[in-house]
């Protein structure tokens, strides 16, 4: 009979305060304290290292029955984070696997979002309701995103979300909902706002190789290697959000937390401070042998984007952001790389900020020629910064009258010669490509990601595109049904996951071929123009200046 040891929470922690109507109550016979060390997770209060840089909690692995780790010291456990009742393990190397029990998953409610909104000034969200109000629906509103003081400046994310008074327990049948809402009334950019009612719970069962005991530890346990050494979890799946199914082992600094994720299984999550986090991040995100001026540049985007999406994105999941491209692509230790770490060191602090506020700094692999404006791509995007440019000195002739079906093929068929994308050594299968589908994976794809099945394909309609010729609402039309998909993520998603929304194509027979530019989705810096820049002897100020317009680099901390 094995010997369980269960680490009893002693005393609570004071966090912020949970959200208006609180979520459901506690198990029956549940401790408060328990509650209160858990929502640690899902909050947007930071820790400080004692040399004042932020700690930032990564998703690093989760949806998993079971994690294999290890490392070449002793681990210890803690159940309430530093300064809580802990266990140390072993000697030397330890090995050890983590489990899941009695868990229960999150309950979320799916809104219709209508539209984001700053929620520093009313006008414009009584504005937003007014409109979609006219519009004849019913509309409700909820808050998201954080305000908080860092070093002297005050960063303030959050937004309003104008939702459709509507919810739905079932995403799928949310997400139907809101694909006919948007071909309605023409929203290129619908989304789906998440409302946590519950969140995820469970037990952590940990046995180490060696050790006869299985330690128990209620909602969570924080696991520390010994100084000097990291945690190494096997296993790790990554690309996700393209449905790879790639593994990798991957090593991390700083701690490791196990808990149960949004589905009620279980999770690690990477406690480490920012910058520490960024050099694994920025080499993942970028050649290791790019100039360095386009090295700085991504290590400033970087770090502003930990910070600009807290408390906007995963408010579900017991993290601030994931290790995915979804937020930004973090492979621990195993991508470090003296290049991209001097990068890191050498622009320690330094974020864009936009006069006062701190600059959303998206960017994505290749623009193609000109970048995206944020608002043809996400709600609550439009800000002055964030609007398309020519990624050149001068402009895209192909676009001088306006982004028609016409000028859009002339972009694509005779790209700018002057664009710094295009001039990069890195990016050539970027800047142009071609891809082929047949009517069958085109109908496979379109089901995939509306649920829709067409029948037979007939063909394609645009419905919308943004100053950068990417298309923003496509229709597709079949014997069976007729969908419109929007934004342009979802566009290329049911395309077989495109590069890129800004594409043409020609039908073949039973196939249609797909010629595009650029990779991702085109807003904010592009990757790819800022080594082309860098290569021309700019600085990273004046590659952040270019794509970021009228923003200046800060240093914070």
């Amino acid at each position: 009979m094995k010997n369980t040891l269960v680490l009893a929470v002693l005393f609570s922690f004071s966090f912020h305060a949970v959200p208006a109507g609180g979520f459901e109550d506690a198990r029956p016979g549940e401790d408060f304290t328990r509650k209160d060390r858990t929502e640690l997770l899902f909050s947007t209060k930071f820790q400080f290292t004692p040399e004042n840089v932020p700690v930032v909690t990564v998703g690093v692995v989760e949806d998993e029955k079971e994690i294999a780790f290890l490392s070449e010291g002793p681990l210890v456990f803690m159940s309430e984070g530093e300064g809580g009742p802990s266990v140390r393990v072993g000697r030397g190397r330890t090995e050890c696997i983590a489990t899941m029990d009695d868990s229960r998953p999150a309950v979320i409610r799916y809104w219709p979002a209508l539209e984001r909104v700053p929620a520093r000034e009313l006008g414009p969200v009584r504005e937003a309701r007014n409109r979609w109000t006219q519009a004849g629906l019913s509309v409700n509103t909820f808050e998201q995103g954080s305000v908080f003081g860092f070093y002297g400046r005050i960063l303030d994310n959050r937004r309003v979300v104008v939702v459709e008074d509507v919810s739905f327990e079932d995403r799928a049948a949310a997400q139907a909902h809101l694909d006919e809402l948007a071909a309605t009334h023409g929203i290129d950019t619908p989304e789906l706002y998440e409302e946590v009612i519950r969140r995820p719970d469970g037990r952590v069962r940990v046995r180490c190789l060696g050790h006869e005991a299985t330690m128990e530890f209620p909602g969570m346990v924080v696991v520390n290697p010994s100084a000097g050494k990291f945690i190494r979890i096997r296993n790790v799946a990554f690309h996700k959000l393209y449905n790879e199914g790639k593994r990798e082992d991957r090593s991390y600094r700083g701690s490791i937390i196990f808990t149960a994720d949004r589905n009620g299984r279980l999770a690690a999550v990477n406690s480490v401070d920012a910058e520490t986090l960024l050099k694994g991040l920025v080499p993942s995100e970028i050649y290791n042998d790019a100039p360095m001026e386009a090295l700085k540049a991504q290590a400033v985007v970087a770090r502003g984007e930990l910070f600009a999406k807290l408390g906007n994105r995963h408010t579900a999941d017991p993290y601030m952001v994931c290790a995915d491209v979804h937020c930004q692509a973090y492979r621990g230790m195993e991508r470090e790389n003296e290049r991209t770490s001097l990068a890191v060191e050498e622009t320690a602090g330094m974020m864009a900020f936009f006069k006062d506020e701190l600059v959303d700094s998206v960017y994505s692999s290749s623009c193609g020629g000109h970048s995206e404006s944020g608002a043809n791509v996400w709600q609550g995007s439009n800000h002055e910064y964030l609007v398309g440019v020519p990624d050149a000195a001068g402009q895209v002739k192909a676009f001088a009258r306006g982004v028609t079906e016409e000028s859009v093929r002339e972009f694509i068929m005779n790209p700018p010669k002057d664009s710094w994308c295009g001039k990069s050594r890195f990016g050539k299968s970027a800047f142009r490509w071609t891809r082929t589908l047949t009517d069958n994976e085109i109908v496979a794809g379109v089901k995939k990601i509306t649920g829709t099945d067409i029948g037979q394909f007939k063909g394609f309609e645009v419905m919308g595109r943004g100053v950068s010729g990417r298309m923003t609402r496509l229709k597709v039309i079949g014997t069976q049904a007729t969908v419109e998909i929007a934004p342009e993520l979802r566009i290329r998603q049911a395309l077989g996951s495109l590069k890129s929304s800004t594409f043409v194509w020609n039908r073949g027979n039973g196939s249609v071929t797909f010629t595009g530019a650029g990779f991702g989705h085109g807003v904010g810096m592009c990757q790819n123009g800022a080594i082309g820049m860098a290569d021309a002897g700019r600085t990273y100020q004046q590659i952040l200046g270019h794509y970021y317009s009228g923003s200046e680099v800060v240093k914070i901390y």
